[in-house]
């Protein structure tokens, strides 16, 4: 096969798909979905810490989101996840579950266009990373106070709960942010 037969998946030259998105864009968010439907439920680490698993999801959020490299990545993997993780009741109010991810992608989207560096910055990326898991820990909560859950233990130690979200969600945009440079060193899979 020559050099020139393979595609490089240049934006001006490829044919788009959805969204603006080309079919290996939306093969690899879907793909980045499935991995953190499979991170949050088959990693099931007993650590007892709230937000550990942020480490994960959050990782492969930003693997996506600089893969892809394209506006509404973050959320359309958010929402797929979110959708697969409802499907398999997954969560504590399992049909409100998708609400999570799909604020973790805005968060991880809104942060790659506003932050600077975005995604290739380690520093901002490990905001983006923490903002995007306390975005999953403010919507749990929201939704807790929608169905009327007993929230009272959650709030007293809420502090301790926001602290390790922000600790695992950037420790998570760290890894992401590595990954995605030892990715796009591969010929195909690099945006």
């Amino acid at each position: 096969m020559s050099q020139s037969s393979v595609s490089t998946n240049a934006p001006a030259t490829s044919r788009r798909f959805i969204w603006s998105l080309t079919l290996r864009d939306a093969l690899l968010v879907a793909l980045i979905a499935d991995l953190v439907v499979l991170g949050k439920v088959l990693i099931n680490v007993p650590l007892h810490v709230p937000g550990h698993t942020g480490a994960v999801v959050v990782a492969l959020f930003v693997v996506g989101r600089g893969i892809v490299g394209r506006r509404g990545t973050g959320l359309l993997m958010g929402l797929l996840a979110g959708v697969l993780l409802t499907l398999l009741g997954h969560g504590h109010a399992p049909f409100l579950e998708w609400v999570k991810y799909v604020a973790m992608g805005l968060t991880v989207d809104l942060g790659a266009a506003l932050l600077p560096g975005g995604i290739s910055n380690k520093v901002s990326v490990a905001v983006i990373g923490a903002l995007a898991n306390l975005a999953k820990l403010i919507t749990t909560l929201i939704i807790g106070a929608i169905l009327k859950l007993p929230l009272g233990f959650l709030f007293w130690g809420l502090g301790y709960a926001a602290t390790t979200h922000v600790v695992f969600g950037a420790i998570g945009g760290l890894l992401g942010v590595l990954l995605v440079a030892q990715l796009r060193k591969i010929p195909g899979v690099g945006a």
